[in-house]
């Protein structure tokens, strides 16, 4: 009677650790793929102050053929690339509204904006002593959900950044095309 009771037992172990195992592999998160395409910039004035606007498209890419994502926020910042600026990060405008669904396996674009003043251009330029030429980071945090059938996982906090690019052409500021972004 207790050998069976022992075997009943590990059974279930067993029974229950294979349900957890498949779920587990079965809920973890798609690997998503962060781009900058169609960018452009331009020197603009917004209430009174001059300064270069950046348009660009955030594109994510769900290769997984099971996984869905919802973004349920995006935030984007432009970091300029110096140390001794003290404001060196600009929020970006992401144009779509949240919560935001990716069918598995497509592609999904959203349009970002951007506002960096005269003034923090001068000061960073004026740091930089006309050297190097002028670089920003893009920096993207999103958080998701990932949804295979009507599961949906916890929520994650994912934080990309692109290379720095050359901002001292401001209309042909990605002179090659697309960025890709790493994690």
């Amino acid at each position: 009677m207790a050998n069976m009771l022992i075997l009943t037992g590990m059974a279930t172990i067993l029974a229950a650790s294979t349900v957890i195992i498949v779920t587990s592999v079965s809920l973890s998160p798609a690997h998503i793929h962060f781009s900058i395409t169609d960018a452009n910039g331009a020197n603009s004035t917004v209430d009174g102050m001059a300064g270069v606007s950046f348009n660009f498209n955030l594109t994510v890419g769900n290769p997984s053929r099971r996984a869905g994502v919802e973004y349920k926020d995006v935030i984007v910042n432009l970091q300029l690339a110096r140390k001794r600026v003290k404001r060196k990060s600009v929020p970006a405008t992401v144009n779509e509204s949240m919560p935001l669904s990716q069918r598995p396996n497509s592609p999904i674009s959203m349009a970002v904006a951007a506002f960096v003043e005269q003034d923090l251009l001068d000061l960073y330029l004026k740091k930089l002593h006309y050297r190097d030429h002028p670089t920003l980071t893009i920096i993207v945090t999103a958080l998701v959900h990932f949804k295979v059938g009507v599961a949906y996982t916890r929520l994650y906090d994912i934080t990309i950044s692109c290379p720095p690019v050359d901002f001292s052409d401001v209309k042909n500021i990605f002179p090659e095309g697309n960025v890709n972004c790493s994690a």
